[in-house]
C-alpha cells in the first residue's frame, strides 16, 4: 500500500458566542446601509462589521472534525501497514499560526497558511479560488477535507466550488471515513432519509459534518518539541496566481447588514402554594382547553 496524500483545510474564527448583546447591535447599526463586502470577523477599519479584535479565536467546529477525522485516517492506514503524507492548509492571517504549530506537532508532514489582505467572510468564491490554487501549486491529487461549512457568510458552498474547480467528486455531510486503500475510502455521510455508505477513489473532496469525532487531540509536550523546528510555509494569492481583486469582483454577493438572531424562549411561571396547587393551575390555564379540543 503506497502513502495516500492527505489534505486538511481549516478556518481559525472568532469566538462569536463570547460577544454581548450590545456589541452586535453597534455592528449592525454600523453595517446599516452599507454598500461593498467586507468581513463579517472584521478587526478596526472595517467600518460595517463586528468588532472582533479582543475575542479569543477558535477553531470551526466543522473544520475540526475534519482535522481529526483526517488524523485518524492516517493511524488507520499505518496500523494497516500503509502511510498516508498529511498536510494542513489554512486562508487567514497569523492568529491561525498556533493551530499550524499544533497540527505540526500532531504529525502533519506540512503547514500552510495563504496570506491574504482581503475581507474573505462572505467571499466563499475567492476562498475556493485561493484552495484550488494551492492544490494545483502542490499537484496534490489525493484527498481533500474540510468542513462543510467554514463559518458565517460562506453558505456552506466552498466544498462543493473547489470541487468543481479540480473536477474531482464531492461528498458532503460526512461522518466517518474508513480508508480501504491508498486510493478507496469507505464514507458514511448523513442523507435526508438516514446514513449512506459510499465506497470512493481518490482524488476526491470530502466536506465533514456532524461527525462522531468532535473534538481535535491534543499533542504531549514531547510530541511538541520532537517537531519545533517545522516551519509553517506562507504564501501569498499572487504566488498561487490567484488575482484577488478580480475574484471579488466577480463575487456576486455584498454584505448589506447584520443581525443577530433572537434564541430567547418564552416561558410563564405558574403560582401556587404547593406542587399541587401549581398541577392544578397549570392543568386548568393551559392543558384543560387542549384537551377538550382533542
Amino acid at each position: 500500500m503506497s502513502a495516500m496524500r492527505i489534505l486538511a483545510c481549516f478556518k481559525v474564527t472568532p469566538d462569536f458566542e463570547a460577544l454581548r448583546e450590545s456589541e452586535w447591535a453597534a455592528g449592525a447599526a454600523r453595517s446599516t446601509g452599507a454598500a461593498g463586502g467586507s468581513n463579517a470577523a472584521g478587526g478596526a477599519g472595517t467600518a460595517n462589521a463586528v468588532d472582533t479584535r479582543y475575542v479569543r479565536r477558535i477553531l470551526n467546529c466543522f473544520d475540526e472534525s475534519a482535522l481529526e477525522l483526517a488524523l485518524r485516517v492516517s493511524d488507520e492506514l499505518a496500523r494497516r501497514g500503509g502511510a498516508a503524507s498529511l498536510g494542513a492548509l489554512t486562508v487567514g492571517g497569523r492568529e491561525a499560526e498556533p493551530y499550524l504549530k499544533t497540527l505540526l506537532a500532531l504529525g502533519c508532514e506540512r503547514a500552510a497558511r495563504v496570506s491574504s489582505e482581503a475581507a474573505l467572510d462572505f467571499a466563499p468564491a475567492a476562498t475556493a479560488a485561493l484552495i484550488a490554487a494551492y492544490m494545483r501549486r502542490e499537484d496534490h491529487r489525493g484527498l481533500l477535507m474540510l468542513g462543510c461549512q467554514s463559518g458565517p457568510g460562506d453558505g456552506g458552498t466552498i466544498p462543493f466550488r473547489v470541487a468543481e474547480s479540480l473536477g474531482w467528486p464531492c461528498v458532503t455531510r460526512v461522518t466517518e471515513i474508513e480508508p480501504l486503500s491508498d486510493e478507496r475510502l469507505r464514507v458514511t455521510c448523513a442523507g435526508d432519509d438516514g446514513f449512506l455508505r459510499l465506497t470512493i477513489r481518490t482524488p476526491c473532496v470530502l466536506a465533514v459534518g456532524n461527525a462522531v469525532v468532535s473534538h481535535l487531540r491534543v499533542p504531549t509536550l514531547t510530541d511538541r518539541l520532537a517537531r519545533r523546528d517545522r516551519r509553517i510555509d506562507v504564501v501569498s494569492p499572487a504566488d498561487l496566481g490567484v488575482d484577488m481583486a478580480a475574484e471579488l469582483e466577480r463575487e456576486g454577493c455584498a454584505l448589506a447588514g447584520l443581525q443577530r438572531i433572537d434564541r430567547t424562549r418564552q416561558g410563564a411561571i405558574i403560582d401556587g402554594a404547593t406542587p399541587r396547587e401549581k398541577a392544578r393551575a397549570l392543568f386548568d390555564s393551559r392543558l384543560r382547553s387542549v384537551i377538550e379540543g382533542l
